[in-house]
């Protein structure tokens, strides 16, 4: 009896240890859920305490500050780096995923099943564009950072910041056009400190062609990534091999090549984070310069759709210029990340081949809209609009011709161009609209534009709400003769900030690209 009461209270106290180990597993997986990589950083004695403002997703921010542990990298990408792809696939294996996500694509929606996602998407807060310039107001003033120890770029910054907001009216630019504009003398102020006193460091490592190959995306729909970069990195005016002196640090990644590389059959955004998360512990663990801000003076350029997810966790703290720029769901921040044009290039060798488009008078078609059914948006204005009124050219892809010749002359001959949605919030057809001189339509609920804290969107765009497709003829009927011609002239105006060059020149798409960065940086500086 002794022996059998002796195995039962040893069973018990099995029990009990057992029961503990598994409260303590709960507690740790709670916490790595909501926090990220808390296991880790438990045995971690680096850690940097930096204190912001509470970072905003448009509808629900707070002027309470925020205070966040960044947590320095303890691990080190081998010398070797083309191991890295080798041993790609077991890094995802083994990284940690709070969930899978998927390409909102309906290749052959029914009716009925789009509308039932549709009403679903109206619970979402739509975020006005004056409401966007609200929060981007707030978020200047709550995201103030500051460093961990003075440099000298800061002081360089500051002062350019206080001549900025002090901008007094100058003598007028002929090459720019203040009705774009929201304000044209702090812009060609802040344009003219950056040409006078940006520096940007990149970083050397990086393994081809994820890193450093700016010549395999030069064409297609993200040539952005692509062109920003070679012209970066052949730039004479802004680039320092000095990091010290550098007000910025630049990431010379593309989203495209990294998906096209890691993961080029998935639809798991997460899969491609690992690789990302090693790079950074990489150059934070090889230099200070991530350490001194959390990362905050360092910015990316990508304009994949999945930029904004596989950048969020460990390269969140950067200015992202990205262009899935949806302020209620992919995780921009309006006033610390930047919308970047989505550009789609015919022409490599000459972007600016085939630029224009009929003067007003000689535009016979009042809308166009041609596109592949991506998202949930489409197949409802095709619903709508397709052969329904002679006026409305609302197609769905147009038949494939050499240099889709179809397309851009249906461009060139549109009053207005329908700029609707696919997958994502950002299209090419908006920077498309402006390069073949079409009034651009955005139907893309809280979609912030490019250049959004500079130019003035409504003074050359339309935007009209998801749930007004049905109205949308009505809608651009109403707008006055007058009022149209003002409109069509200021996409005259506003398209040279909207085109790549060979060789870049002042107020181009690389300039107004970094000008953004610049001035969100110098706007962030405290």
């Amino acid at each position: 009896m002794g022996l059998g009461f002796g195995h039962l209270l040893g069973i018990q106290r099995l029990a009990y240890f057992g029961g503990v180990v598994f409260a303590v597993i709960i507690v740790l997986q709670y916490l790595e859920f909501r926090y990220g990589d808390v296991i880790s950083s438990l045995f971690s004695a680096s850690k940097i305490h930096i204190t912001y403002g509470a970072s905003s997703n448009g509808s629900n921010y707070s002027t309470e500050n925020a205070t966040t542990t960044l947590i320095l990298p303890q691990n080190r990408l081998n010398s070797n780096m083309s191991d890295t792809y080798k041993s790609a696939s077991n890094s995802v294996r083994n990284f940690t995923k709070s969930e899978s996500s998927s390409r909102d694509i309906f290749p052959s929606a029914n009716l009925s099943d789009v509308t039932e996602v549709h009403s679903k998407k109206r619970t979402v807060k739509v975020v006005s564009v004056s409401e966007m310039r609200d929060i981007l107001a707030h978020n200047r003033a709550s995201h103030l950072m500051k460093p961990l120890w003075a440099s000298r770029a800061d002081w360089e910054l500051l002062n350019a910041k206080m001549q900025i907001e002090n901008a007094s009216f100058t003598k007028d630019d002929h090459n720019l056009y203040p009705s774009v504009f929201h304000n044209i003398s702090m812009f060609r102020r802040s344009y003219e400190l950056m040409e006078k006193t940006l520096k940007v460091y990149i970083y050397k490592e990086g393994e081809k062609p994820i890193f450093h190959r700016p010549e395999a995306v030069m064409k297609g729909i993200y040539a952005s990534e692509g062109w920003f970069m070679m012209q970066m990195k052949s730039s004479k005016i802004f680039i320092t091999k000095k990091p010290k002196q550098a007000h910025l640090f630049y990431i010379p990644y593309s989203s495209k090549l990294l998906k096209a590389t890691l993961s080029p059959n998935s639809y798991d955004r997460e899969s491609v984070v690992p690789y990302l998360k090693n790079y950074i512990d990489m150059i934070s663990g090889r230099y200070n310069f991530w350490n001194r801000t959390g990362g905050s003076d360092h910015f990316l350029v990508a304009c994949h759709d999945w930029a904004p997810d596989e950048t969020a966790r460990f390269m969140g703290t950067c200015i992202r210029a990205i262009c899935n720029t949806d302020i209620q769901k992919s995780g921009f921040e309006l006033g610390k990340d930047v919308s970047l044009p989505e550009t789609n290039v015919r022409y490599p060798q000459n972007p600016l081949q085939n630029l224009g488009g009929k003067p007003p008078s000689k535009r016979p078609v009042f809308a166009f809209f041609a596109g592949k059914m991506h998202g949930y948006l489409r197949p409802i204005l095709l619903r709508h609009w397709e052969n329904k009124d002679p006026e409305m050219k609302i197609f769905k892809r147009l038949p494939k011709v050499k240099d889709d010749k179809n397309y851009t002359d249906f461009m060139k001959n549109s009053k207005f161009c329908i700029c609707a949605k696919g997958s994502e919030v950002n299209s090419p057809r908006v920077v498309e609209a402006i390069f073949y001189e079409c009034v651009p339509v955005i139907i893309s609920d809280n979609f912030v534009p490019p250049f959004f804290e500079v130019l003035d969107w409504e003074s050359f765009a339309v935007f009209v709400p998801e749930k007004d497709i049905p109205d949308l003829k009505t809608i651009l009927l109403s707008i006055p003769k007058k009022r149209y011609l003002q409109m069509h002239q200021r996409v005259k105006e506003v398209q040279q900030h909207f085109l790549w060059h060979v060789k870049p020149v002042k107020y181009d798409m690389f300039h107004m690209i970094l000008h953004s960065i610049w001035y969100t940086r110098v706007a962030r500086v405290k």
